[in-house]
């Protein structure tokens, strides 16, 4: 079995957690390299280009606040942004390992953990690769907002879908905030695929919500931001099985779109960020915040099909003008199918 060439950073205080991690990495990736704390990352981060750290999140004896870890998350994404951060917790730290997540880091770990579950993991965050959130202090992969952030912000026209799973908080109620957190982590993972196939651009996560953006030109053609929405149906479908075998669900989804212009640029100074603003974005929000009640999966506005080149394969469908809450005037919305479905 071939190797991955990349070189990964386990720090633990616990000897036998070193040893267990690295005889099982060493059998995935070419370089492991060890550390007992956080008092020699100095001399590490200088010496070595790390693709991966794991760190767990409490060093001193007694220690259960998880400052250490978080200290130490953010020392290694500010001197080494490429280093992708995955956190190693007890099953009683999943709210600092969530926090983790907010501060940076990739993906956690629960100790004990599950061997392949551990591979997996640690192979998946080095295939992502470095994004271009991490190359330029958290700002995000907008190319339009990039090219002026010195400027207070720029105006852009860009289409948005936000697409939300259904019947979030019962699953979560269902499953226990551990395993929902998974199963955000796996449909997040599987439907970027599609995203990145089909020209869109992840904006942002919200809880259970991705919100997916597309220059105006990427967008419409050939359909794309429709396209995208289909191919993440069709990909879940052929994931039913994982789903159902893993976490006993099959976790459905719901999503709006509409397009306009919207001021972009970044914020903050600790952590930047680019942020879109604008009415375009509540509207799309609203929208797909109908979809239960016209029970449809996919609404469009009526503007955005307008523009769409739809030809035969997708059949927009009329759902009839709707009024949004804090708009004065009514929208007229469409769902759409594709031509050889049934339904949608």
């Amino acid at each position: 079995m071939s190797k991955e060439e990349a070189k990964i950073l386990l720090i633990d205080d616990d000897d036998d957690i070193l040893l267990a991690a690295k005889f099982l990495l060493k059998k995935h990736f070419t370089t492991i390299i060890t550390a007992g704390g956080p008092d020699t990352i100095d001399d590490l981060l200088t010496s070595n280009n790390f693709d991966i750290a794991l760190l767990d999140m409490n060093y001193t004896t007694g220690a259960t606040s998880g400052k250490e870890g978080l200290d130490l998350l953010k020392k290694i994404k500010r001197d080494s942004p490429p280093t992708r951060v995955i956190m190693m917790t007890a099953y009683g730290d999943i709210d600092l390992a969530i926090k983790a997540i907010k501060e940076g880091a990739s993906d956690f770990i629960v100790k004990p953990w599950d061997n392949a579950k551990l591979v997996s993991t640690v192979i998946a965050a080095f295939k992502k690769g470095l994004t271009n959130e991490e190359k330029d202090n958290n700002i995000g992969n907008n190319p339009e907002a990039e090219k002026d952030y010195t400027k207070p912000f720029s105006e852009v026209e860009r289409i948005f879908m936000f697409l939300d799973i259904r019947s979030s908080t019962s699953i979560a109620e269902e499953l226990g905030h551990v395993q929902y957190f998974e199963l955000l982590n796996d449909f997040f993972r599987d439907i970027a695929e599609p995203i990145s196939k089909n020209k869109g651009q992840i904006y942002q996560y919200v809880g259970d919500e991705v919100v997916v953006s597309w220059p105006i030109e990427d967008g419409l053609n050939k359909a794309n931001c429709i396209q995208c929405f289909f191919d993440i149906v069709d990909i879940m479908g052929t994931l039913t099985g994982k789903y159902k075998n893993k976490y006993s669900v099959n976790p459905s989804f719901k999503a709006g779109m509409h397009f306009g212009k919207v001021s972009t640029g970044t914020v903050g100074t600790l952590k930047k960020e680019i942020i879109y603003t604008g009415d375009v974005l509540n509207t799309a929000s609203r929208i797909e915040g109908l979809c239960n009640k016209h029970n449809v999966d996919l609404l469009l506005s009526k503007a955005l099909v307008d523009m769409l080149p739809l030809n035969n394969d997708f059949l927009p469908k009329q759902i009839g003008e709707i009024p949004l809450r804090g708009k004065s005037t009514e929208i007229m919305l469409f769902t759409v199918e594709r031509s050889n479905d049934k339904v949608l």
